[in-house]
């Protein structure tokens, strides 16, 4: 970085601080696409990239007040906390990854195939009847997720932002999730339940 570009750095470091909209503008050209980068190069996927330098620039956002005033360049900074984010996503994967692994060996060992197919059944029924509840966008962005649109597809498709696609998935999600786990919650079968949870993770991706 160049004696001049760190001095303009430091001049928007403090309106940032301060909550100046231009700044974060200023802060978003900088690093954006090097971020991305950087990410796509970890997850392999453009809606995960995307979404943890979005996580990275609200995160720094929101504690812009926490920030080292005498810091001369925030690059450093930006690229920690998308470390961070990359290291807590695959941590999160991870252990996602062992529960259900541990689950479908007890499923194999203990489970008769026929209980488990009936449980899958039930909850496409389940899940059909749910998403044909939802209300107008929220319907068709969801229907459109599952048809593996990615989220800006969809958003240029229905001529409306991002953000609005992932809140309607993720209202979308809750709903699903809430109506799946009160139709299974008369099972007092603890392994009944773990397979309900697992097939719930497939539908509600």
């Amino acid at each position: 970085m160049t004696q001049t570009n760190t001095k303009d750095e430091s001049t928007y470091l403090s309106l940032f601080k301060s909550g100046d909209p231009e700044a974060f503008t200023y802060f978003f050209n900088c690093y954006w696409e090097e971020l991305y980068t950087v990410a796509y190069r970890h997850m392999r996927d453009e809606d995960t990239a995307k979404d943890l330098v979005q996580e990275v620039y609200i995160q720094i956002w929101e504690k812009r007040h926490l920030i080292n005033s005498d810091y001369l360049s925030l690059r450093p900074y930006f690229f920690r906390v998308l470390k961070n984010k990359v290291l807590n996503y695959y941590a999160s994967e991870k252990v996602r990854k062992e529960v259900v692994e541990q689950m479908l060996y007890r499923m194999e060992n203990t489970v008769i195939a026929g209980d488990s197919s009936s449980v899958y059944r039930q909850l496409e029924h389940i899940v059909e009847e749910s998403v044909a509840n939802l209300r107008g966008l929220m319907k068709t962005v969801y229907q459109m997720r599952t048809d593996n649109y990615s989220i800006t597809q969809i958003a240029q498709k229905l001529g409306i932002a991002e953000q609005t696609v992932k809140n309607y998935l993720s209202e979308a999600r809750a709903i699903l999730k809430k109506e799946l786990t009160q139709r299974f919650a008369d099972h007092d079968n603890l392994l009944t339940l773990l397979i309900t949870y697992h097939l719930i993770h497939d539908f509600l991706m």
